[in-house]
């Protein structure tokens, strides 16, 4: 039994730990930036807690965040203020308290 426990527990943390979102969209229209990410690895609980976009010395706190869940797959739309000027922007998350950064689709 306690081997049972042992197996469901590490699935668990498998799952969170393996969670990877991908860029899946990149737009700067209607004065604001937004950035779809897309994490077919999501599991049953999927909470972003923090967005920041960096683009050179610039950092901008994510306005809105709004996460869909499906079957498993995550859809996570962010949106930030409006840039004129991207500088091999960056992005970086908090998902589901694991600190990560994803690469921006252009």
């Amino acid at each position: 039994m306690k081997k049972i426990i042992f197996v469901i527990i590490c699935l668990k943390v498998a799952a969170t730990t393996y969670a990877k979102p991908r860029c899946h969209g990149f737009n700067n229209y209607d004065d604001k930036v937004t950035i779809v990410l897309v994490d077919d690895k999501a599991g049953d609980k999927y909470m972003v807690t923090e967005a920041v976009l960096s683009t050179g010395s610039k950092k901008y706190e994510a306005k809105s965040e709004k996460t869909d869940m499906r079957d498993g797959v995550a859809v996570v739309t962010l949106t930030f203020p409006h840039d004129t000027q991207f500088s091999n922007p960056k992005l970086t998350l908090r998902v589901n308290g694991k600190k990560m950064k994803v690469k921006i689709c252009q």
